[in-house]
């Protein structure tokens, strides 16, 4: 672990500054901005916004993987900025950080367990998206969504091949639609057969 960009980002986030985070090695271009919400010496949580200013969902990645830092230059100053004129406000996923053994990445699987919330996992070059069934510091349980948004089975993932949790992004906000969407058309293919078996005479030989 990168101890220098662990107290960077922890100070950081005591700031409250709102920060660059590089930590994709594969696109080393390529960069999340936000503010770190809550860390711990393995994992920290950022809400990420747009280039507007605009939240744009929630991320958990690792601090092993951060190789550069950008704050207080003209880019995070702007969105600092589009924040304090913004309206809306951030719906925090964890509370205030509190004294707990447990790591910042169980706590929030657990968070999310409790309020049924829709989560993205990327493992290696793999997305999965559902929710928490069950979860300990070795294993997370996951009722797995397909790409339209149907119940598509469970699956097991060890914690420790988990390289990003994203939630409350657009891609969670699709699978919330699909599903309700999904939902609803099942609902009404029941309520058309249930009519259809009331119409049906039992005497009726067919």
């Amino acid at each position: 672990m990168n101890n220098y960009y662990a107290y960077l980002l922890r100070d950081l986030m005591e700031r409250n500054q709102i920060v660059s985070v590089y930590s994709d090695s594969y696109h080393p271009d390529d960069f999340v901005v936000g503010r770190i919400e809550q860390m711990d010496s393995e994992h920290f949580l950022i809400c990420e916004f747009t280039p507007w200013g605009e939240v744009d969902g929630y991320r958990i990645r690792r601090v092993q993987d951060v190789f550069s830092v950008l704050y207080g230059e003209e880019y995070e100053e702007r969105i600092r900025l589009m924040r304090t004129l913004s309206e809306k406000r951030i719906r925090r996923i964890l509370p205030q950080e509190e004294n707990s053994e447990e790591s910042l990445l169980l706590r929030v699987f657990r968070q999310c367990q409790v309020t049924k919330e829709i989560i993205t996992l990327e493992i290696g070059m793999e997305g999965f998206s559902g929710r928490v069934l069950d979860c300990n510091s070795l294993y997370l349980t996951m009722g797995l969504l397909d790409y339209f948004g149907n119940p598509d089975g469970e699956e097991t993932f060890e914690v420790r091949d988990i390289g990003i949790v994203q939630l409350r992004s657009g891609e969670e906000w699709m699978y919330r639609e699909l599903e309700k969407w999904q939902n609803a058309e099942r609902l009404k293919r029941e309520e058309t057969e249930g009519k259809s078996d009331e119409n049906h005479d039992p005497d009726d030989v067919p």
